[in-house]
């Protein structure tokens, strides 16, 4: 017998038991979701799609790029960064008059006011005055109180008006709506999907997210980061379905100058970054609904955030200045925290 024969018979039983074995464990298409990622509204999105039984993959991704020309849609209208959008055609015309813009913007604005309202001006979309001190960048310097009460002239969300389909501001304002416009758009991207028959989802928009069903035989499950830990460090999970998860931190921009940290959100009412906070998950049956309240809650602070999310039907996880952690009995229920989390947060 050659002394290569026995070699080679092994090497095709091999061969065989691996493309057996692959043949057996492989994947069904079905359980792995179609992924499509974009940049879009200054941030990456993600939608993930679970196909239905011999869904073409094809035909899935085709139905996620609906979605992304219906983010698109509403980045032309919502975005004050972009020139020919309608929210900055009320902003060139502060002081000037009303100006017609599209319903559905107009009804945004509405429910902008009503969040301002029901949280005492912590959620304002005329923010935009006192947010532009604050670029965070290599370059920046902490406003003085002047320029600080200079700038609080110019936000005040009872100053904006809107009657039918017009919309107009003082001299001054400017309208920025990026407290609820991505929320919004995060829950319409979901509905395109949703219509068009796909009930295992989720749409992922710079880590506000939204999902439905579930990932295969698993529930969709959402890490939730550690304001003080490294961007891998997780506080928590929370498994979700027909649900949104946003959180707010001041960890995602800033600066520290002298041991104060300077970041991004910005509380309305004092023109400063707000100080009683340091991260909020909202979990709620909308995505526009989650963002505003991360938002109005970390200004807020803790106990009349707990309030307010009775009010608003939400649950919530809050991180104070202090590194204390509180929560409706709701969140308390569906999270799986890390040990660390017990260790760091917890009173």
């Amino acid at each position: 017998m050659k002394w290569w024969r026995p070699t080679l018979v092994l090497l095709v039983l091999l061969l065989t038991i691996i493309g057996i074995r692959y043949f057996l464990v492989r994947p069904d298409p079905a359980s792995v979701p179609v992924v499509v990622e974009r940049t879009l509204m200054g941030t990456l999105w993600q939608i993930q799609v679970m196909p239905r039984g011999n869904d073409d993959r094809a035909g899935v991704e085709a139905v996620i790029q609906d979605a992304y020309r219906e983010l698109e849609r509403i980045d032309s209208v919502m975005s004050e960064w972009r020139q020919d959008s309608p929210i900055t055609a009320i902003n060139l015309n502060a002081g000037l008059g009303p100006v017609e813009v599209p319903e559905e913007l107009a009804q945004i604005i509405r429910r902008s006011i009503e969040f301002s309202n029901a949280t005492s001006g912590a959620f304002d979309i005329s923010w935009r005055g006192a947010g532009q001190l604050y670029s965070l960048d290599e370059d920046f310097v902490p406003p003085d109180t002047e320029a600080i009460a200079e700038a609080l002239k110019v936000v005040d969300y009872r100053r904006i008006e809107v009657i039918g389909s017009n919309v107009g501001i003082p001299g001054g304002y400017s309208l920025g709506l990026g407290g609820i416009a991505k929320g919004y758009a995060i829950d319409q991207a979901a509905k395109v999907l949703l219509d068009a028959g796909y009930s295992n989802l989720l749409v992922n928009g710079g880590g506000d997210i939204l999902a439905f069903g579930t990932k295969g035989d698993r529930p969709w499950t959402i890490g939730i980061r550690a304001p003080r830990g490294t961007p891998e460090e997780l506080m928590a999970k929370v498994r979700v379905a027909g649900a949104a998860v946003v959180t707010s931190g001041d960890y995602e921009r800033f600066q520290l100058l002298d041991g104060v940290r300077y970041h991004h959100i910005i509380d309305p009412r004092t023109g400063r970054p707000a100080e009683r906070t340091q991260s909020v998950t909202v979990i709620a049956a909308e995505a526009e609904k989650a963002d505003v309240l991360a938002t109005a809650f970390f200004v807020l602070g803790s106990q009349r955030a707990l309030e307010l999310a009775s009010v608003y039907d939400v649950d919530t996880l809050i991180i104070d200045s202090d590194g204390k952690a509180w929560m409706t009995e709701g969140f308390a229920t569906q999270a799986e925290f890390q040990p660390e989390f017990i260790e760091k947060y917890s009173p």
